[in-house]
């Protein structure tokens, strides 16, 4: 029969060695736990230290086909146009100007020159003196004579005008004139070119009877190498019309130095046509001013019936 006793005491003694092999694990535990917190605080207190890493990136293909090439050659790039129309001067030059023309440009500018428009002048003269014997000058052939000119300009051409007086010393009369013209700065197909108007009056004061002349003209361009003039006088007296005349006036360029021209001229009176002149001129331009000109002429007399003609040439130049 066992002994009670002894069981007991050997259960006892089984507990105690698994306590305290329990305390030991958990003490080792704790010791580990220890260490690694302890590392870990070591860690993060601890100067980061930078670690390069080698990166080897992998090759990229840069080559283009010739099919892409070929596409990009024939394609269009659309550049912007720059406009400069409100930006009045660049860089301190003037409108109108470019940087060429700046540098082209002479380093000393011209002197500005001064060109009188729209001016009055007025004239005064004595002739008529012989001035080789003033002694035996003829009293009635000194006039003396006073004027005042025009001189204007428009945006197409030019205009000028005149006021003459003369005025006979023996016997004492006075003669007028008065002239207005029109020329255009450039020819114009179809355009008025040029203008005159002459009036003419006198002498008044003498025992002559006075007469009054009235004469224009006027010319335009048919084509640019075809001129045509036409032009008309009249003479008057107290009694009235007495005589006048009608030209028309015609040119035509062959080339830069041969032109030819044609005219006619009717001349009347107060009952009829008094006569009828037809003319033809052939003019060359040389080098050194020299010109050629060949002229033929035809009259008829309407009151003689008679016809008359002339032919004939002239030539000159310079040396």
């Amino acid at each position: 029969m066992a002994d009670p006793s002894s069981g007991v005491s050997g259960n006892c003694g089984n507990s105690a060695a698994h306590d305290a092999a329990n305390a030991q694990d958990t003490q080792a535990a704790n010791e580990t736990t220890e260490a690694q917190l302890a590392d870990a605080a070591a860690a993060v207190n601890a100067a980061p230290t930078p670690a390069v890493t080698q990166v080897n990136p992998a090759p990229v293909d840069m080559t283009l086909s010739p099919s892409t090439l070929s596409q990009l050659s024939a394609m269009s790039v659309s550049a912007p146009t720059l406009d400069f129309s409100s930006v009045t001067s660049l860089g301190g030059i003037p409108s109108g100007l470019s940087y060429a023309d700046v540098a082209a440009a002479a380093p000393t500018p011209a002197q500005p020159s001064i060109q009188e428009m729209n001016a009055f002048s007025p004239s005064f003269s004595i002739t008529g003196f012989n001035t080789a014997n003033i002694e035996a000058t003829n009293l009635a052939s000194i006039s003396v004579n006073a004027g005042l000119a025009y001189n204007g300009m428009v945006d197409a051409g030019t205009f000028d005008a005149s006021l003459q007086a003369r005025m006979g010393l023996e016997p004492p009369s006075v003669t007028a004139a008065a002239h207005l013209g029109y020329k255009a700065d450039v020819n114009t197909i179809g355009g008025l070119n040029a203008m005159s108007l002459d009036f003419t009056a006198g002498p008044f004061g003498t025992a002559a009877e006075p007469t009054y002349g009235l004469s224009g003209s006027v010319s335009t361009s048919l084509t640019d190498v075809d001129r045509f003039t036409a032009s008309a006088a009249a003479n008057f007296n107290s009694n009235g019309f007495t005589n006048g005349s009608a030209t028309a006036d015609f040119t035509h360029d062959f080339s830069e130095t041969l032109s030819g021209t044609a005219k006619a001229t009717v001349n009347f009176n107060a009952d009829a046509v008094t006569s009828v002149i037809g003319e033809g001129q052939l003019n060359y331009k040389g080098i050194n001013g020299a010109t050629i000109g060949l002229t033929g002429r035809g009259t008829y007399d309407a009151v003689t019936g008679d016809t008359t003609g002339f032919f004939g040439g002239r030539a000159s130049w310079k040396f």
